[in-house]
């Protein structure tokens, strides 16, 4: 019974799922700074994100998995496995999903529930084609995964302002290193799945410089909350900190280390500012 309650806790893909409720949670206490706190609205929105994305991540599993049995990394999922079959996963996408949507539509506001039907649509169909075909599936799929924190956002206001936006530039940035770094620590995997990720398509040296330029864009447009004045300078401050730690990381160990742990290093930067990012999104509009 555990192992198989685990099979299925591991089909929602537990780290994206959660990241991207994290990040929802981030833009509707920003949004909570701005027009108040509404109970109903957050329960709608958290719920509504968490079960779409697990939605989404089931769909994925069952759409990849002749990807998935090439790569070392991915061979012993529960689809590919046989663990869980089909139809059976197909189900549980589908609960899932009418049970996210149900929330966002009954207790947010119609373009909240847009913005997650269009999440679902481009991270499973447009990002499941791109990655088999171009090498910028990553800026594609940076799409979907930068619309949690908005939704999370107009879940609240509902409506697609400025903050809206910074929102989704700051996650969209934010990724584009971070799956930059994994394609180069993992190109070897990717290569023998046939995926032309940036790394295997254009190399590693050409990956590094895709990642220094992304963290630059991320940090001016995390700055940009500040100065559009939609947070305080506490929040500048811890921002620029993270930033400006991420760019030092990348310079200092450029030539100190090989390739793959540069990217490895940069990896595990970029889980740290995301982490923190979402306590200071959360706060930033409280504080001075």
């Amino acid at each position: 019974m555990e192992r198989h309650t685990r099979s299925y806790l591991q089909l929602i893909k537990p780290g994206i799922t959660l990241s991207n409720t994290l990040s929802g949670i981030a833009g509707f206490f920003l949004a909570a700074s701005l027009v108040g706190f509404q109970f109903p609205a957050f329960i709608g929105a958290i719920g509504g994100i968490a079960l779409v994305i697990a939605s989404a991540c089931v769909a994925n599993n069952i759409i990849d998995r002749d990807i998935d049995k090439k790569m070392k990394r991915t061979k012993k999922r529960e689809v590919v496995s046989g663990n869980i079959k089909i139809p059976i996963a197909l189900t549980y996408c589908i609960v899932l999903g009418l049970g996210g949507f149900t929330l966002l539509l009954a207790l947010t506001n119609i373009l909240t529930f847009l913005l997650g039907v269009l999440a679902f649509v481009w991270y499973v169909v447009i990002y499941g084609i791109a990655k088999r075909t171009t090498a910028f599936s990553t800026i594609i799929g940076g799409v979907p995964g930068a619309l949690p924190p908005v939704a999370g956002y107009t879940a609240l206001t509902g409506s697609l302002d400025m903050a809206a936006i910074l929102l989704f530039l700051i996650l969209f940035f934010w990724q584009l290193p971070h799956f930059y770094a994994i394609s180069i620590f993992r190109k070897d995997d990717y290569a023998n799945a046939g995926l032309p990720v940036w790394a295997v398509r254009y190399g590693v040296k050409s990956a590094k410089v895709q990642i220094f330029v992304s963290v630059v864009l991320y940090a001016v447009v995390a700055s940009l909350l500040f100065f559009l004045g939609y947070t305080g300078i506490v929040y500048l401050v811890l921002s620029s900190i993270l930033s400006l730690y991420w760019i030092y990381k990348g310079i200092s160990l450029y030539k100190k280390v090989d390739d793959v742990k540069w990217a490895r290093s940069m990896f595990g930067v970029s889980l740290l500012v995301l982490t923190s990012m979402f306590v200071v999104i959360s706060v930033g509009g409280y504080l001075v």
